[in-house]
């Protein structure tokens, strides 16, 4: 976030910066609220009155804290393997979760059927064994909800709200996903491409600002930054796209999907002898088979190819940004374990210049990063109201038509 500023025209903006502050930071007075921001201490103390009355935040003795419950976001994530559907407080942390399965890649409106029936059991919860407090919390969780993140795989199309044409989801193309949930639900949604709300969420719920790059390798791989305080997503909204670099890998010159992209290393493990020739390929089917072989002695060099290969392309954008955070995260990633990790940290400091390799740690949010990022990106991109949290994150978004994917480029 940067410093607040006095003038009455950007009051948005500097509840903006006020509530960040007490979010990462737990208790905060006003006073360090003036010294942290540059505010007037009349500034501060009006904007406090205004997070308070609007429940966001609370007061504890002469210091501020957050109040989780004071806005819900729901977020999620449209993998063709699994798709989750989760329900977030306001300081990024999970609520509730609801795993539906794989994505029905020749049907979506099935799908997205069931993300709907899934927000309702989120927000409804009408088990009567419920006392009368876990009733009233589920209230007043349905009128602080503040909308419906999805994270989809790109391209998406410019605005936000359709799906271009995934390579594992060509049925999906076209599909007006927002207005779709919104007329079963009776929520704003917003659609966010997978690997930009991986990076949110990590930025979200962390306790520092520091800019990171956020790699989420699942069925596919992508790669989401937040530089100065924004998510970067580029001009069309599908910034991230970074498995076409070129590697050394496997013997030879490749792309960096086809070095780590778990249907290639299921490919490669059963040339090997290592698993059962199979003509199922669907995307849950890999998953499975991806991690069995993770769990096989014999599947390290493998292992640690991709992770090398992965740290051959990070390397660049490490030092193109000055990044000082790397977070390796989902499905495939996880799976692969320290095998995985250890290879690719070991390739950044090989590549960059002594002293400038940057932290590389797996999330801590596990295989939720992506629906939790899509949940944080309803709560920081609502427009700031006294119904509604100020935007922590520069959201923006310009015109220009999303880049089509082919079958040779498909991450």
């Amino acid at each position: 976030m940067s410093a607040g500023q006095n003038h009455t025209s950007i009051g948005a903006h500097n509840r903006a910066v006020v509530l960040d502050i007490v979010r990462r930071n737990g208790l905060v007075t006003r006073t360090d609220l003036r010294d942290r921001t540059g505010l007037t201490a009349q500034t501060v103390s009006n904007i406090a009155a205004r997070l308070v009355a609007d429940g966001l935040v609370r007061e504890d003795g002469r210091a501020l804290t957050l109040d989780p419950d004071g806005r819900f976001g729901i977020g999620i994530h449209l993998d063709p393997a699994q798709v989750t559907v989760v329900l977030v407080d306001l300081a990024g942390g999970l609520v509730e979760e609801r795993s539906l399965g794989a994505a029905d890649t020749d049907d979506p409106t099935s799908t997205i059927d069931a993300m709907a029936d899934a927000v309702d059991d989120l927000l409804t919860r009408t088990d009567r064994s419920r006392t009368r407090a876990d009733r009233a919390r589920t209230d007043r969780t349905r009128t602080r909800t503040a909308g419906i993140g999805v994270a989809v795989p790109g391209p998406i199309h410019p605005g936000g709200s359709t799906l271009g044409r995934p390579a594992q989801l060509t049925a999906w193309a076209g599909i007006p996903i927002a207005a779709e949930l919104t007329a079963r639900t009776a929520l704003p949604v917003l659609v966010e491409k997978d690997v930009v709300a991986s990076a949110l969420a990590e930025w979200w719920t962390a306790s520092s600002t520091d800019d990171l790059v956020s790699v989420y390798l699942g069925h596919g791989v992508g790669a989401g930054i937040v530089t100065g305080g924004e998510v970067v997503r580029g001009s069309t909204g599908n910034a991230g796209e970074f498995g076409g670099m070129p590697v050394h890998a496997h013997g030879g010159w490749t792309e960096l999907w086809e070095a780590c992209q778990p249907l290639q290393q299921v490919r490669r493990a059963i040339t090997a002898g290592l698993l059962d020739p199979t003509d199922d390929e669907s995307p849950a089917a890999v998953r499975l088979a991806f991690e069995r072989l993770c769990a096989m002695p014999g599947a390290r060099p493998l292992l640690t190819e991709a992770g090398t290969a992965l740290g051959s392309a990070l390397a660049h954008v490490v030092e193109l940004l000055d990044l000082p955070r790397v977070v390796i995260g989902g499905s495939a990633a996880l799976a692969g374990g320290p095998t995985l990790l250890d290879a690719l940290g070991a390739r950044l400091v090989e590549r960059l210049p002594t002293g400038t390799a940057p932290s590389v740690a797996f999330t801590t949010l596990g295989e939720d990063v992506v629906a939790r990022g899509a949940a944080c990106a309803v709560l920081s991109g609502e427009p700031a109201s006294s119904a509604s949290v100020p935007r922590a994150v520069r959201m923006v978004r310009t015109g220009g038509p999303a880049r089509p994917r082919d079958i040779a480029h498909p991450w």
